[in-house]
């Protein structure tokens, strides 16, 4: 078991390889992730504060890019649905879209795009209506973004692009010894 632990440690400290530079520079990497609130089309609201415990993937994209990162999106449902209630309750998947575009006499219309998109992917799909999660997370425009934060509500890995095999691999074991932590 102690040598599973340490190939899993030594694992890890490898990530930061694909961390994007941009979040490394600003200092958020390893620190609180910034505060953020967002709306689902059903107008729940959810915050940072509401998944202080919880292990969060978020994919953080606009509404034209949502399949950039199919692949890893996939393998994450896959990965969900095989662990223990405990593990399931401790891991989220939160796909976020950037809505600040959405003028606002057709945010009804976005809204029940929302709906209907979260009933077809069996999950909530929120919505940064302002702009300002994406500000504060220094997200990059018209590519997927993905955000790990831990239990405490540290940001512990970052990336913007189209996720590879191998970095899959990476973040499904972060993901997991994390949710352990």
């Amino acid at each position: 078991m102690f040598a599973k632990n340490l190939i899993l440690v030594v694992t890890l400290l490898s990530l930061p390889v694909f961390q994007s530079s941009a979040l490394a520079a600003s200092g958020l990497l390893g620190s609180a992730a910034p505060h953020f609130r967002v709306q689902s089309g059903d107008d729940q609201e959810l915050t940072l504060d509401m998944l202080k415990g919880k292990v969060t993937a978020i994919f953080y994209e606009n509404k034209d890019i949502v399949d950039a990162n199919k692949r890893l999106k996939n393998e994450l449902n896959k990965m969900y649905s095989e662990q223990t209630d405990a593990l399931k309750s401790i891991l989220v998947r939160l796909p976020i879209i950037d809505c600040s575009e959405a003028f606002w006499p057709f945010r009804g219309l976005w809204k029940h795009k929302l709906r209907e998109h979260s009933k077809k992917e069996g999950m909530a799909i929120f919505c940064d209506w302002d702009g300002k999660m994406s500000s504060d997370y220094k997200m990059k425009a018209d590519v997927s973004n993905i955000v790990i934060i831990d239990k405490s509500g540290s940001i512990r890995f970052f990336t913007s692009g189209e996720v590879t095999a191998e970095e899959i691999n990476d973040v499904k074991l972060l993901l997991k010894v994390l949710a352990r932590e």
